[in-house]
Parts: structure tokens; sequence; C-alpha cells
């Protein structure tokens, strides 16, 4: 297996456990523009992983485990604090969807579970946030093209997160049909 330093987690080391196709040139510029992800990339998409763990905490009534292993966090940006970055994937889109996906499995001190599942349209924008299900979108994993600008699709509503107008342009090359949510007070309401 091949060593990624990826900037995007502070330089962390992680595995590349699946590059893809290496015939398809797409696949390796997924990659490639992953890589080039910076930790100010991450601190973006910070909303949509603490949108995860509020949801998570909301539904299993904040157990007592948790506040042993995970302070609440001050902001979104510090649930980071709690995410170990994992392996990496090059994955193409299923069905009619030829995009490139680059998915890591990392894991999450609130859902040790299921983990965390990040996915990364053609390794740039941040499209796809929750428990490790195998599905490279929500459109695909629920087959509803109205979720198509979901990033996190939380059990209770108020906690689902969508990509920013201009991302989803920038990204799928389609205008969101609904306007960005703004999330709620997250983990310090729950308790």
């Amino acid at each position: 297996m091949t060593t990624l330093v990826v900037p995007y987690f502070g330089g962390r080391e992680v595995e590349l456990d699946d590059d893809g196709d290496p015939a398809d040139p797409r696949s390796a510029a997924a990659l490639a523009v992953f890589l080039a992800l910076t930790e100010a990339d991450r601190i973006s998409d910070s909303a949509h992983v603490f949108a995860f763990c509020s949801d998570y905490c909301e539904e299993a009534g904040r157990p007592e485990w948790l506040d042993e292993i995970m302070e609440v966090p001050e902001n979104p940006t510090n649930i980071w604090d709690h995410v170990m970055s994992g392996p990496v994937m090059v994955r193409k889109g299923r069905g009619d969807d030829n995009n490139w996906y680059v998915v890591m499995e990392a894991e999450c001190a609130w859902d040790t579970e299921h983990g965390l599942m990040l996915v990364w349209h053609q390794g740039k924008t941040l499209t796809k946030v929750g428990g490790y299900n195998g599905h490279l979108t929500d459109a695909g994993a629920y087959r509803d093209a109205d979720l198509r600008n979901v990033v996190y699709k939380a059990r209770n509503p108020q906690f689902t997160t969508r990509l920013a107008t201009e991302a989803m342009q920038e990204s799928t090359g389609h205008a969101p049909s609904l306007e960005p949510k703004a999330f709620p007070g997250g983990l310090r309401e729950l308790l």
C-alpha cells in the first residue's frame, strides 16, 4: 500500500487503499486535487462534520460514555479534534455517474460503530459526510435527485447541511434547488 501525506489533515499520513483506475487520468486527477486541499479547506468543511456529531448526540441522548472521551466542542472547527483520519480510496460514480470521488474512512469519537465517511467530488468539494455506508452521494443512496446538494443527510432535518451555491455549481455544474441551510447551535443546546 502507498502512504500519502494529506495537507487537509495537517500533513497526516494515511494509506491509499485504492487509487481507482490507473488507465483513467481523471482518477489520478481527483486524487491530485484532493492532495492539494489545505487545512483551510478542512476548516471550511467543519459545519458538515459538526452537524453529523450534533445529530448523533441528539439521537443518542448524549450518552455518558461520550462525555468521558469527548468534550463538547466550543465551535464547529473543534470537531476535528475528535476525528482520526483513515485510509483513502478513489472511486468512480455508480450507474450513469461518471465522476470520480475521493473517499476517506475516518474514525470519530461519537460514532465508533459506523465511523465517519468523507467524500470529495472530483477530489475537490466535500459532498458527503456521515457514518460509513459505502454510498458516494446521498442522491444515489436514496435515489433522490433533490438530495444532490446535501452534504450531511441528518436524522433530524435541522442538522442537514448543504453545499453552498457556488460550490454546488462548480462541483456538479448544477445550481442547487435549495438555499444552503444554516445549522443550529449544535451540541451545546443538547446538554
